[in-house]
C-alpha cells in the first residue's frame, strides 16, 4: 500500500515511506498493524492542512470503510506518538491535527468569526524558540504559533452588517 510522503526540496534528504515508520512504533508499542490503522493512515496522508477527527470518521465512512470513532482517536494518539501529526491547538472545543513528519514548523492564522484555517510559513520562529530555550536553559522539543484575527471575509461581512 503505497502511503509514503515526498515533502523534500532539493536540499533536503528522501523521507521514509511513513508506512513503515507507523508499522515501526505499532510493533514497538506491542500492537498489531491492522488494516483499520492502515486505511486511518492513509486517509491523513490525504488531508490537505489542518483536520478534525470527527471529519476524517465522516469522510472515511463516506467512502464506506467500517472504521469506529474510538479506532481513530486511538490511531491519532498512535499517529502522535510516532511523530508522524501533530495536534494543532486553533480553540478550547475542538482538536485539530496536521501532518507534521518531515515538513517545516509552520504557523496557523484562525479567524475568530468563521473559523477559517491558513498555514503560514514560519522559518524564522526556530532561531528564535532556540534562542529564547538557551536563555532560559530549556531544551526544546516542539512549538506551536498561532495567530488569531478577523479575516477579509469576516471583516467584509461584519462592514455589510454595520451599513444595515
Amino acid at each position: 500500500m503505497p502511503v509514503s510522503v515526498s515533502t523534500q526540496t532539493p536540499d533536503e534528504p528522501m523521507i521514509q515511506p511513513l508506512c513503515a515508520v507507523f508499522r515501526r512504533f505499532i510493533k514497538q508499542q506491542g500492537l498489531k498493524f491492522t488494516s483499520e490503522r492502515a486505511k486511518i493512515l492513509n486517509a491523513v496522508l490525504s488531508k490537505k492542512g489542518v483536520f478534525e477527527a470527527e471529519e476524517l470518521l465522516y469522510e472515511m465512512r463516506q467512502g464506506n470503510d467500517r472504521v469506529s470513532k474510538a479506532t481513530i482517536y486511538r490511531t491519532l494518539k498512535h499517529l502522535m506518538e510516532a511523530g508522524i501529526i501533530t495536534e494543532v491547538l486553533l480553540d478550547s472545543r475542538q482538536s485539530h491535527y496536521e501532518l507534521t513528519f518531515g515538513k517545516k514548523p509552520t504557523g496557523h492564522l484562525v479567524c475568530v468569526e468563521t473559523g477559517k484555517v491558513v498555514e503560514i510559513p514560519s522559518p524564522w520562529l526556530e532561531p528564535v524558540r532556540d534562542r529564547i530555550c538557551k536563555e532560559h536553559g530549556f531544551e526544546p522539543l516542539s512549538h506551536r504559533f498561532v495567530i488569531y484575527g478577523l479575516s477579509p471575509e469576516a471583516r467584509r461581512s461584519s462592514d455589510i452588517k454595520s451599513r444595515e
